[in-house]
């Protein structure tokens, strides 16, 4: 199909990116924002990203969602 994907996995971001972070509310919310903008990084490129990440709260999907462009955001 001579499409570019990446699949950006939850455990592995933890592990490198956001190693900083813990469990707290406040640092889900930031893990997951981040990942939402390393998404918008690989669209931006023309790469198809699927995030496999766990993301319990509607508020923090809500921030993915408002940072990449209209219709990217699947879930």
């Amino acid at each position: 199909m001579g499409k570019l994907a990446y699949i950006l996995d939850g455990d592995n971001v933890r592990h490198g990116l956001n190693r900083d972070l813990g469990f707290k509310a406040e640092d889900r919310a930031e893990n997951i924002r981040r990942v939402g903008e390393v998404a918008k990084l690989f669209t931006d490129a023309g790469v198809i990203c699927i995030a496999s990440v766990i993301s319990p709260y509607r508020r923090d999907r809500d921030v993915c969602r408002a940072i990449l462009p209209d219709g990217y955001f699947i879930e």
